[in-house]
């Protein structure tokens, strides 16, 4: 009899652990569940921030676009009226550039507009340059350069280029050829290296233009001369 009790309380604990081994299992398997459905939650929240995202890309895309667009145009327009203003300064300082030469003793008597020129380097490239205005007589040129605003690196840029004036016109070559330089406003007074340089220094203002060098100022000839670096190292612009 002790012995049959002693197996009924086995079969008892082998119940009771058998029904704890189950629970066990059922609270994993429940857990597991809410963890399944926890990461189905997060996937369809991960899903819909992903849609929102290419939503805002979308947007931003075309915003990006349509932007494009606006800064193109606009550049355009401040492209076109740069040219516009250009021309006018152009314009402005060719109509006085004879009387303003006559007055300092060069007797040009006509005025090349926008000239086309070129030359073949000794690599075999071709260099090409616009001259704005060129003034001329039998013996002695004036060529000029016109910015609305004058900065120390187009200076620069012109000096070299008058270094290599008789190659783009070989005609020239036993002429006197003077360089000059033509704005409205200047930076970093950018108009001190012009003259500095040998050129003439001519300042359009209102509707009319003056030379500003000093009466005693004799320009440099570039006819014959080596292709050259400017005198000095130009000022840079001041940043900030």
């Amino acid at each position: 009899m002790d012995n049959e009790k002693t197996i009924e309380e086995e079969i008892r604990e082998y119940r009771a652990q058998f029904e704890r081994h189950m629970a066990s299992i059922t609270a994993k398997q429940d857990r597991a569940e809410d963890e399944v459905a926890e990461i189905h939650a997060m996937q369809k929240r991960a899903e819909a921030e992903v849609a929102e995202i290419r939503a805002i890309l979308r947007e931003n895309s075309r915003q990006l676009k349509k932007t494009e667009a606006i800064v193109s145009k606009n550049a355009y327009k401040v492209s076109e009226l740069n040219s516009n203003w250009g021309k006018f300064v152009e314009s402005l300082v060719e109509g006085d550039l004879l009387r303003l030469l006559n007055e300092r003793g060069i007797e040009v008597q006509g005025i090349l507009p926008r000239s086309q020129m070129s030359y073949v380097r000794d690599d075999g490239m071709r260099k090409h340059k616009e001259f704005d205005l060129v003034a001329v007589n039998g013996e002695e040129v004036v060529v000029v350069e016109v910015k609305t605003t004058l900065r120390p690196d187009d200076v620069e840029r012109f000096v070299e280029v008058m270094g290599d004036i008789t190659k783009y016109f070989p005609d020239y070559s036993s002429k006197a050829v003077y360089g000059a330089m033509a704005y409205i406003r200047c930076d970093s007074d950018s108009n001190l290296d012009v003259e500095r340089e040998g050129l003439y220094v001519i300042r359009a203002t209102g509707d009319s233009a003056n030379i500003v060098n000093a009466e005693n100022f004799r320009p440099e000839s570039f006819t014959n001369v080596a292709s050259r670096q400017p005198r000095r190292h130009l000022r840079a612009v001041p940043t900030g």
